[in-house]
């Protein structure tokens, strides 16, 4: 039965279909929601999980820009943000 399958992923890959074997093998896991999660203890770890990637995200933004905030005064260009 295998080999069928096989035979069939074949003759569509050589009719010019863009066959690539390993798509739609594995599924890839949708994120969700904590609020959707019965068990507390796994819903208060993806709840932290999801506010520490939050505050990571925050922080990059802050850096960015403060760093082109830095870079606009040291060109002598008016550097207006607002924050």
């Amino acid at each position: 039965m295998a080999w069928e399958n096989k035979r069939k992923a074949a003759e569509e890959a050589e009719e010019g279909d863009d066959f690539t074997g390993r798509e739609d093998k594995r599924p890839r896991k949708e994120k969700v929601q904590p609020s959707q999660i019965k068990n507390k203890e796994k819903r208060s770890a993806v709840y932290a999980k999801l506010k520490h990637e939050k505050q990571v995200e925050k922080r990059k933004k802050i850096k960015a820009r403060d760093a082109a905030f830095k870079q606009a005064i040291e060109l002598g260009e008016e550097a207006r943000f607002y924050f």
